[in-house]
C-alpha cells in the first residue's frame, strides 16, 4: 500500500466516523502524514519508532510536538484495526510533556478602548462581534447574513462552529446596532466580514471568505490605535467575552454561549482563574507604610461589603469527575 493512498483513505474513514468534521483539521493532518511519510524510507507498513521519533523532531515546541504525535497515534490504530499492521510505532515512542500557555487579558477598558479606536464600519463590525459574540476566528471569518436572520440572535450553525456544536448567543445591546445594519446590508448567503485584495482596496465579492492572517491584522491594528501594550489577537476578542459572561451569567450559561463541549474548560479558563479587574481590585489601597489601626479598618470594611454581596449571592459546587469540586457563586443583583 502506498503511503499515499494510506493517509487518503484513513481520512475518508475519519470523515464518515465523525472524528473529523473541519477542513481546516483534514488540512492539518494531512501536512502532518505528508511529512512523516518524507521520513519514512519504508512505507506505512514498514515504519518502525525512530521514523516516528525523526517526524516528531521536526517541531520544537512541545505542544505542537505533543499535537502531531497524536495525529500519528491515531494514524496507525487505524491501519492496526484495518489490519494493515500488528503494531503502533507511534504508541511506542514517549509522550511529550505538555507546556501550560499563559492565557493574556483584555480588561473592560481596553475592550472599549478597541471599540472607539475603530475607523470603519468593517472594523466596528468586526471588533464588535468578537468581544460581543465570543467568536472563533474562523468562526468569525465564515459568519454570512444568514445567521442573523433571527431577531435577536446570533447563529452558529454546525457548518461553521467548531465540532458542528451549534449554539445560539443572545445579541448583546453594544452589539444590537451592527446586526441591525447585517440584516440591511448583507445578503444571506453573503459573508458579514468583507475581504480585499492584498494589493488594492477593491473589494472582493462578499461570496469570498476573509482569510486569518488579514483578520488577524485588522484587530491588531485597531488595538495599536486603541494604545493596548500587549499583542492582540483575534481569539482575545473571544477571551474578553468569555470573561464577562461568565462572571455575570453563570457557569453552564458561559458553557453554552462559548460552545464548550465540557463545563470543566469554562470552570478551569474563565471562573477558577481571577480576570485583571479581580486582581487589581484585591490589592487597591495597599501600602507598606500603612498604620496597623487603618490596615484593620479597612480589611472590615471589605469584609462587610463581602458579606453584602454574600447575601445577593447563590454559591453552588460542580463535580468535575474525579479531579475536585469546584466552587462558585452566581450573583442575583
Amino acid at each position: 500500500m502506498r503511503f499515499e493512498d494510506a493517509i487518503e483513505e484513513y481520512l475518508r474513514d475519519q470523515r464518515q466516523a465523525g472524528r473529523i468534521n473541519s477542513p481546516n483539521t483534514v488540512r492539518g493532518c494531512r501536512r502532518v502524514l505528508g511529512l512523516h511519510a518524507q521520513d519514512t524510507p519504508c512505507g506505512a507498513l514498514g515504519a518502525v519508532r525512530e521514523d516516528v521519533k525523526r517526524t516528531l523532531a521536526r517541531w520544537e515546541h512541545p505542544n505542537t510536538r505533543a499535537h502531531e504525535h497524536s495525529v500519528l497515534v491515531s494514524f496507525y490504530d487505524w491501519m492496526l484495526t484495518e489490519g494493515h499492521r500488528v503494531d503502533n510505532p507511534a504508541r511506542q515512542v514517549a509522550r511529550t510533556k505538555t507546556r501550560k500557555q499563559t492565557t493574556i487579558r483584555l480588561t473592560r477598558r481596553e475592550v472599549e478602548a478597541m471599540i472607539a479606536a475603530c475607523e470603519t464600519q468593517r472594523e466596528r463590525w468586526m471588533i464588535l462581534l468578537g468581544v460581543c459574540t465570543g467568536a472563533r476566528v474562523a468562526e468569525l471569518a465564515a459568519l454570512q447574513g444568514r445567521h442573523f436572520q433571527r431577531p435577536g440572535f446570533v447563529w452558529f450553525s454546525a457548518d461553521i462552529a467548531k465540532g458542528k456544536h451549534e449554539r445560539w448567543v443572545p445579541v448583546l445591546p453594544e452589539l444590537a446596532p451592527v446586526v441591525e445594519e447585517i440584516r440591511a446590508t448583507i445578503r444571506p448567503d453573503h459573508h458579514v466580514v468583507a475581504t480585499y485584495k492584498t494589493s488594492s482596496p477593491i473589494q472582493r465579492p462578499r461570496t469570498c471568505q476573509i482569510s486569518h492572517t488579514a483578520l488577524a491584522r485588522v484587530v491588531r491594528g485597531v488595538a495599536e490605535r486603541a494604545g493596548i501594550a500587549t499583542r492582540v489577537h483575534p481569539h482575545l476578542l473571544r477571551h474578553a467575552f468569555g470573561d464577562h459572561v461568565a462572571r455575570h451569567a453563570g457557569l453552564r450559561a458561559a458553557q453554552a454561549l462559548m460552545g464548550h463541549a465540557s463545563v470543566q474548560t469554562t470552570a478551569s479558563v474563565y471562573v477558577d482563574r481571577p480576570d485583571l479587574e479581580e486582581l487589581a481590585g484585591s490589592v487597591r489601597g495597599l501600602r507598606y507604610g500603612e498604620p496597623v489601626a487603618s490596615r484593620r479598618a479597612r480589611f472590615e470594611g471589605q469584609m462587610r461589603a463581602h458579606a453584602r454581596d454574600a447575601r445577593t449571592s447563590r454559591t453552588s459546587t460542580l463535580d468535575v469527575g474525579g479531579k475536585g469540586v469546584i466552587r462558585f457563586s452566581v450573583f442575583t443583583r
